[in-house]
C-alpha cells in the first residue's frame, strides 16, 4: 500500500466481493401438476353420465314390458354392461378428481366394460340406448352416444394411467 493513498478495506470485504458461498440448499421437485387427473376424472365422469344417458333411454324404450326384457337375452346383457360400465367410469371419474389412487384404475376397467357393449351391439346388431334418436345408426348400427362413450372412456383412461397423475395423487396429503 501505497502511505500517502487514503485507507481502503480489502477487496474481500466489499458487499458482493470475496468467495461464492456456492449454491444453496437445491429446491425440491416441483410439485406435480393435476392438469392430467382431473382431465382423466373429467373425462370418466362424462364417459359415465352419456353411459348412465344412455342405459336409461333404453330402459324407457322397454317401457314396463318386463317379461320381454327377461325374455331377450342381448338387451339384458347390453343393459347389465352399460350399468356397469357408468358404475365404474362415474366412480373412477369422481375418485381420480378426489386424488384416490383406485380411481385411476377403475377408469380403465369401465373403458374395457365399455368395449365390450360395443362388441355385443354391434355383433348382435342390435341397436341400444342414446340421447337423441336422430343420431341413432350412425355407425355400424351403433348410436353416437356410445362412440362419444367410448372416446371419453379412452381419454381418461390414457390420462389416469400417465405416469404424472400418479405422482399428483401420490403427493395428496392427509
Amino acid at each position: 500500500m501505497n502511505p500517502q493513498q487514503p485507507y481502503q478495506p480489502p477487496v474481500t470485504q466489499w458487499p458482493g466481493a470475496g468467495p461464492h458461498p456456492g449454491p444453496g440448499p437445491r429446491p425440491g421437485p416441483a410439485r406435480p401438476s393435476g392438469a392430467t387427473g382431473v382431465i382423466g376424472g373429467l373425462s370418466g365422469v362424462l364417459a359415465g353420465l352419456f353411459m348412465l344417458v344412455g342405459t336409461i333411454w333404453a330402459l324407457a324404450q322397454f317401457g314396463g314390458t318386463f317379461g320381454f326384457l327377461i325374455n331377450a337375452v342381448t338387451p339384458l346383457i347390453l343393459l347389465v354392461l352399460q350399468a356397469l360400465a357408468a358404475v365404474l367410469l362415474l366412480t373412477g371419474g369422481a375418485l381420480l378428481c378426489l386424488r384416490v389412487g383406485f380411481g385411476r384404475f377403475l377408469i380403465p376397467a369401465g373403458a374395457v366394460v365399455v368395449l365390450g357393449v360395443v362388441l355385443v351391439a354391434v355383433l348382435q346388431d342390435f341397436p341400444f340406448g342414446a340421447v337423441v334418436p336422430v343420431l341413432m345408426f350412425a355407425l355400424l348400427h351403433v348410436q353416437d352416444v356410445v362412440w362419444f362413450t367410448l372416446l371419453f372412456a379412452l381419454a381418461g383412461s390414457l390420462f389416469g394411467l400417465l405416469p404424472s397423475t400418479a405422482r399428483w395423487v401420490s403427493t395428496l396429503r392427509t
